[in-house]
């Protein structure tokens, strides 16, 4: 998007909107973030359950193999998981920053817009792909 904005001339735009909206959308965005990271964590507990299974069973194969007067190093458990992000205080500083003001219009950059109103933060993108997994397996 940042991309269609620079080409139009727009990324240094700005826009005029009403607080008590502005407030509206973020507390609404803000509340889809916390679902979505909850979501999230049940998906990755289960993903993370499933993996540790996997890899119990094939030490207990590993041992159960052994023979008599045999052993076997047993080396701890890795499982590579990203751990689900939660970037709920982002939403919170905005939405503080909003019911401090005394203005009851807000100017916000194109930036700004795309952050607090189109819900498009520099971090959502990775973000959601990092957690798309968890939500898949949650469901």
């Amino acid at each position: 998007m940042a991309a269609t904005f620079k080409r139009m001339g727009w990324e240094d735009r700005e826009v005029k909107v009403k607080r008590d909206e502005l407030l509206a959308v973020l507390r609404e965005n803000r509340e889809r973030h916390i679902r979505e990271y909850k979501a999230a964590c049940i998906g990755y507990r289960e993903v993370a359950l499933g993996r540790l299974e996997e890899s119990f069973q094939e030490a207990r194969e590993v041992v159960n193999r052994l023979k008599e007067g045999q052993t076997v190093s047993v080396v701890g458990f890795r499982i590579s998981l990203s751990v689900p992000v939660n970037y709920e205080k982002a939403y919170d500083q905005i939405i503080r920053m909003m019911e401090m003001s005394v203005d009851t219009e807000i100017v916000l950059t194109a930036s700004q817009f795309a952050c607090f109103v189109m819900d498009d933060w520099e971090w959502k993108e990775d973000w959601a792909a990092s957690i798309a997994q968890y939500l898949q397996s949650g469901k």
